[in-house]
């Protein structure tokens, strides 16, 4: 199975500069626990990614959050990246090597698509286990 199968909607993303309080509602809104941080000028360009564990590292520090935007904490420019077209195994090995739980799901000329979680692949390796039962 590809990774595209697993992409259920449109990728919510923080534009840099967004205040790190502003992502954090979005991120409870949404149910996520990872924003793409894109380009202001192209919300398809993935310049970082900001995760539950950026903002549990930004409240250890000494200043205040409300001094802090998305790119002061998230991870910037050495973003993991899995192709569309890649296979749901290949995203496993990959959310395991790097010892990580989300992956930007990009097109063929890197521009975002999506976002998939260890849930996603969790969810489709119980689907398949209880379609085996059957």
């Amino acid at each position: 199975m590809q990774v595209k199968k697993l992409l259920k909607r449109e990728p919510i993303v923080v534009e840099l500069g967004t205040p790190l309080r502003q992502a954090a509602q979005v991120m409870v809104r949404e149910g996520i626990g990872l924003l793409p941080i894109v380009s202001p000028g192209d919300r398809r360009r993935v310049l970082g990614v900001i995760s539950e564990r950026d903002f549990v590292k930004a409240l250890a520090t000494q200043r205040g959050i409300e001094d802090m935007n998305v790119e002061d904490v998230g991870t910037m420019e050495v973003v993991v990246t899995i192709s569309e077209d890649a296979s749901v195994a290949e995203a496993a090995r990959l959310m395991l090597e790097k010892g990580i739980r989300h992956l930007v799901v990009v097109d063929s000329q890197g521009k975002l698509v999506g976002v998939i979680s260890i849930r996603d692949i969790v969810r489709i390796d119980e689907m398949l286990r209880l379609a085996s039962e059957v």
